[in-house]
């Protein structure tokens, strides 16, 4: 598919729409899992939070590690709400059009990764910040695994529940990828720079959820970059999840769009995503 027919509303995919193509489907009926994943998730953090004894207000690294958890509880909380509201499994949930494939998650992580080490680290590296570690290594592994959930939940609720609540009401892609992205980046408060970039980013991974017809790609996606911001912060370097001065700015977007573009490549090259894309 060129370019100049991405969006071209003859060629809708099907992920946007799926919804509308459920028995039980109603307009409403997104808002309700919505509703049912919110409370869910909230009840399932005072719990965590209760029988740790932890302080959910905490700062520095806690608050981080909060944060994430706190995001990652969105999952069984979508989980059921499409259960009770729609009736359809998990596997359904996260892969509407075609069966999940991990294959593309880790080659697609793999990629991600290499150019994130080749754009960001090597060159932080050359440069001579001091790496200094400011954590004990049970939080260094817990920055490893956590961004990966965290990223996976992010891209189930954004470019999943809310990308395909808006295509439903819509039919129309491009206006459910910026919606999505607008309220991506609501998540995500900071100054006016790092603003613009998280709706770019948010964007972006709209543009290959829908582009691949699936989850895995932005999710492995999200899942590297989170990961980089957490160990920068753990090993005391000046990097974070939104870009905050023009350079950092351009290295973030070129950071997504790199791996964006090889993955597109490899599925011109040899169909990637499947046929059925």
């Amino acid at each position: 598919m060129k370019l100049s027919k991405l969006f071209d509303k003859s060629e809708e995919k099907e992920f946007t729409t799926f919804p509308t193509t459920l028995e039980s489907y109603a307009w409403y009926k997104h808002i309700l899992v919505l509703i049912i994943a919110v409370i869910v998730s909230i009840a399932l953090s005072l719990v965590i939070f209760s029988i740790s004894g932890l302080d959910p207000n905490a700062s520095g690294v806690l608050k981080v590690i909060f944060s994430a958890i706190t995001m990652i509880l969105l999952i069984p909380g979508i989980y059921v709400g499409f259960k009770l509201i729609y009736g359809i499994p998990f596997s359904t949930q996260v892969a509407p059009v075609r069966k999940w494939s991990w294959g593309i998650y880790i080659k697609t992580f793999i990629i991600t990764l290499i150019v994130y080490g080749a754009v960001q680290v090597l060159p932080l590296l050359a440069s001579g910040v001091p790496i200094v570690n400011h954590t004990s290594i049970a939080v260094l592994i817990l920055f490893l695994i956590l961004p990966i959930f965290q990223g996976f939940a992010e891209e189930f609720l954004c470019r999943g529940v809310l990308m395909q609540t808006f295509g439903s009401w819509f039919k129309i892609p491009i206006v459910a990828i910026v919606l999505q992205a607008a309220i991506f980046t609501v998540l995500h408060p900071n100054n006016i720079l790092a603003i613009i970039g998280v709706f770019c980013i948010g964007f972006f991974y709209g543009l290959i959820t829908w582009y691949s017809q699936g989850l895995e790609s932005s999710s492995a996606m999200h899942a590297v970059n989170n990961m980089m911001a957490f160990l920068a912060m753990a090993l005391g370097l000046q990097q974070g999840l939104t870009p905050d001065g023009a350079f950092t700015f351009v290295i973030n977007l070129v950071s997504v769009l790199i791996p964006i573009i090889i993955v597109v490549a490899l599925d011109k090259k040899f169909n990637l995503f499947g046929s059925e894309k």
